[in-house]
């Protein structure tokens, strides 16, 4: 039986690609937590930087965009007192068959076991005057 995936699994999933997606780029991971209501979600290191990355995974059309600006304050404040820099990845993921066939309405339902489409455009650096990229806006 076809089953859709529920949001704790989608979450976890955009949090797998991006972790997958920074250790191709050479990041340590030191901490992952897939919580999507503990912040940050990834705490990593490369070349001596500290990065806490903030995760957000939604379904098509949608794109993962953090809603509240205090998430993001709270983030950049504790990443400033570790040194750190604080980094947002929005993923949007989309059942492939429905995609590939077209099928507008069933693409953003993604099915346990079947094909996943990801539209990832890279880490976005997260400064304080650029709370409104964050939302998506």
């Amino acid at each position: 039986m076809r089953e859709a995936m529920t949001e704790a699994e989608i979450h976890r999933l955009g949090v797998q690609i991006i972790r997958d997606e920074l250790e191709r780029e050479g990041w340590s991971i030191l901490d992952i937590n897939v919580n999507p209501k503990i912040n940050p979600q990834i705490i990593a290191r490369k070349n001596g930087t500290l990065g806490h990355v903030l995760i957000r995974t939604a379904c098509h059309p949608k794109k993962g965009r953090i809603e509240d600006d205090y998430i993001i304050a709270r983030c950049l404040e504790h990443a400033s007192q570790l040194r750190a820099v604080c980094f947002f990845a929005g993923v949007r993921v989309s059942h492939a068959e429905a995609s590939i066939r077209g099928e507008e309405q069933y693409m953003g339902t993604p099915i346990r076991g079947e094909g996943i489409l990801v539209a990832y455009s890279g880490l976005e650096e997260l400064r304080p005057e650029a709370v409104m990229t964050a939302r998506g806006i």
